[in-house]
């Protein structure tokens, strides 16, 4: 794995608002941080801990600003969103029934080949081993289907879509 880390919102906010797990979190996020690792997060990050913040605890702007500034003291990266992160988050989604946000934190630290640091029991648990906190593992039972197509087949036939996205990216023209 890189030495890059996704951080997810509700880590952050755990230990931005000392909630369960948030002592836990600062510490495992310091020690990746003096050990040289790379903080990134997708561009919903931010608008996921305003809205936490401002709108859920209702808190002033300046707490609100004060906890954003907090995070900017780490270095973040932002990383924007593309269509080839997109897509698999939207892989991530049907498979395992992710919230297309949560499928965000996820496809980036697939995108990154790295480790993912989130309290949310649902996402750590699809995040097997990029998890940075282990949870136990949910029994996953295959979904009954009443469609004709599985997954693999659907992805099957954006074969083109998805080359003429490589042809894009690698031309440096996919905006």
């Amino acid at each position: 794995m890189s030495d890059r880390l996704v951080l997810d919102a509700s880590a952050a906010l755990a230990f931005l608002r000392d909630e369960v797990n948030g002592a836990d979190v600062a510490g495992l996020l310091a020690r990746r941080l003096g050990a040289g690792v790379t903080v990134v997060v997708p561009e919903l990050f931010w608008l996921e801990i305003v809205n936490v913040l401002a709108r859920r605890h209702a808190l002033p702007m300046e707490q609100v600003l004060a906890g954003i500034r907090h995070l900017d003291s780490f270095g973040i990266e932002t990383v924007a969103g593309d269509r080839s992160l997109t897509l698999l988050g939207l892989d991530l989604v049907i498979t395992h029934r992710l919230s297309a946000y949560d499928a965000a934190y996820l496809a980036l630290a697939v995108a990154e080949d790295c480790s993912l640091l989130t309290t949310d029991t649902r996402l750590g648990q699809v995040a097997g081993d990029r998890s940075l906190i282990p949870f136990p593992r949910a029994i996953h039972e295959t979904r009954a289907s009443y469609e004709s197509s599985t997954p693999m087949e659907i992805w099957a036939r954006q074969g083109a879509y998805l080359a003429e996205l490589r042809r894009q990216a690698e031309a440096g023209v996919l905006p």
